[in-house]
C-alpha cells in the first residue's frame, strides 16, 4: 500500500516546480527589461535596436514576441 506524501515534502516540490518554471522565462524578462529601457529611453524598441545590448540574432528571433508583450503589458502598469 503506498503512502501519501508527508506534507512537508510537498511545498518544497512544489517550490521546486516554481523554481523550474520562473528560471523558464528569465530571458523573456531580460529582454523585456530591454525592450522598456528602449522604449522609455528612444520611444519604441525594434528587435534590431536589441543587436546594439548584445542579444543575438537568434534570440531576437526565439524571444522577441513573448517579451515584447511582456513588455507592453508592464509599460502599460507603469502608466
Amino acid at each position: 500500500m503506498k503512502t501519501a506524501p508527508s506534507s512537508s515534502l510537498v511545498p518544497h516540490v512544489i517550490t521546486l516546480a516554481a523554481a523550474a518554471f520562473d528560471e523558464k522565462f528569465v530571458p523573456y524578462q531580460r529582454m523585456a527589461g530591454a525592450i522598456i529601457d528602449l522604449t522609455n529611453r528612444n520611444g519604441a524598441c525594434e528587435p534590431k535596436d536589441l543587436l546594439a545590448l548584445g542579444f543575438s540574432h537568434q534570440e531576437t528571433i526565439d524571444l522577441w514576441h513573448m517579451a515584447n508583450a511582456i513588455a507592453n503589458v508592464e509599460l502599460r502598469l507603469m502608466n
